[in-house]
């Protein structure tokens, strides 16, 4: 997910540049059942969208994209991610 979220610390095959997103399912209820809205491993997001603009790498194209969606296709982006 780039340099930008590296922690350096490796864990088995994966450098400390790569993480294991987890299913997404659920994210939506993060504030209600965690009483919280931190995202990414180490907490560092304080929203979907700031979770997204985190990331770089691999997913630095898909980043770019969300950048440059228009403002109401991003609201409805998140809105989608909050349903999950």
């Amino acid at each position: 997910m780039g340099e930008g979220l590296s922690d350096g610390r490796p864990t088995g095959s994966a450098s400390g540049n790569e993480w294991k997103t987890p299913p997404l399912w659920g994210i939506g209820l993060t504030e209600t059942v965690n009483n919280h809205r931190f995202f990414l491993h180490d907490g560092r997001a304080r929203g979907l969208l700031e979770a997204v603009l985190w990331h770089g790498g691999e997913a630095e194209a898909a980043k770019t994209r969300v950048v440059e969606m228009p403002a109401k296709d991003r609201a409805n982006l998140i809105r989608f991610l909050e349903s999950l």
